[in-house]
């Protein structure tokens, strides 16, 4: 395989472990806001939870892709390998 095509599965497969990410931490700043909420007494079915989770996981899970794509910049055999050099 060459180097553009293991860039392009490697980008391929980082943005789906990436999406799966935050589908996952939507449904656990969810959970946990569930909780929260019956904890606190607040009633449940307002949108604003569910757009602040939304917009919490897709911050988080963006900043966890970057930080792990810029450690994998610093490993010069996988740098190379992939083609992840600027």
């Amino acid at each position: 395989m060459t180097k553009s095509g293991r860039r392009a599965l490697f980008l391929l497969v980082a943005t789906t472990v990436n999406f799966l990410a935050t589908v996952l931490m939507i449904a656990a700043l969810l959970v946990a806001w569930h909780f929260l909420a019956k904890a606190l007494g607040i009633p449940d079915g307002s949108p604003i939870p569910f757009f602040v989770a939304f917009l919490a996981a897709v911050v988080l899970s963006g900043f966890a892709y970057h930080k792990y794509l810029k450690r994998l910049q610093r490993r010069p055999d996988l740098a190379e390998r992939y083609g992840l050099l600027k």
